[in-house]
């Protein structure tokens, strides 16, 4: 089976398990689905960024605003701007899950970051992803799910063979960017 094909069948499945279109009020339980756009790759995800959780269509103006605040360097309060591959990574990550029945968003402990929120993360390489270029675009994001492990997020990143990978275990969060290809553990 192509890739494309896998990806449309998923589309398809999520889209006939889609109950809502609303935000999720905080008294509600979370619900998630993804709709099934013309082209192979779905274009709506779940984020959650301390107690704001919504769904996206970050095809949409709208969305893609949504997705750059919930993405920002919080520490900063500035907003870049996520590349569309880190976007359809993630995407892909929960249309994949939704799949198995697994309906959560990404809890996202860092997306963008300043030059000096990287300086002050631990363990953060000079010439991070997280960074923005000159564009004002970043391509990585640190996440967890609840009920998922960092480590099946991880190799669940890796199957999409879409960017880099890298488990970070003992912290329970897992890297995901749209660089080059590659995995490595810490």
């Amino acid at each position: 089976m192509l890739r494309r094909d896998f990806l449309r069948g998923v589309c398809a499945l999520a889209a006939m398990a889609a109950a809502s279109d609303a935000l999720p009020s905080q008294q509600q339980s979370l619900s998630y689905y993804l709709t099934a756009p013309s082209s192979d790759v779905p274009t709506v995800l779940w984020l959650r960024r301390g107690a704001d959780s919504y769904r996206i269509d970050y095809s949409t103006a709208e969305g893609y605003r949504m997705a750059q605040y919930l993405l920002r360097d919080a520490r900063a309060n500035v907003m870049g701007h996520p590349s569309q591959g880190l976007l359809r990574i993630l995407s892909w990550q929960q249309a994949w899950l939704a799949a198995y029945q697994v309906h959560q968003p990404h809890d996202i402990l860092s997306g963008l970051r300043t030059r000096a929120t990287n300086s002050m993360t631990e363990g953060a390489a000079y010439g991070s992803l997280h960074l923005p270029d000159r564009a004002g675009v970043f391509r990585a994001v640190d996440s967890r799910m609840p009920s998922i492990s960092s480590e099946y997020l991880g190799r669940l990143a890796a199957l999409a063979r879409a960017g880099g990978v890298g488990f970070y275990r003992a912290k329970g969060f897992t890297h995901i960017d749209d660089g080059r290809p590659r995995i490595w553990r810490k």
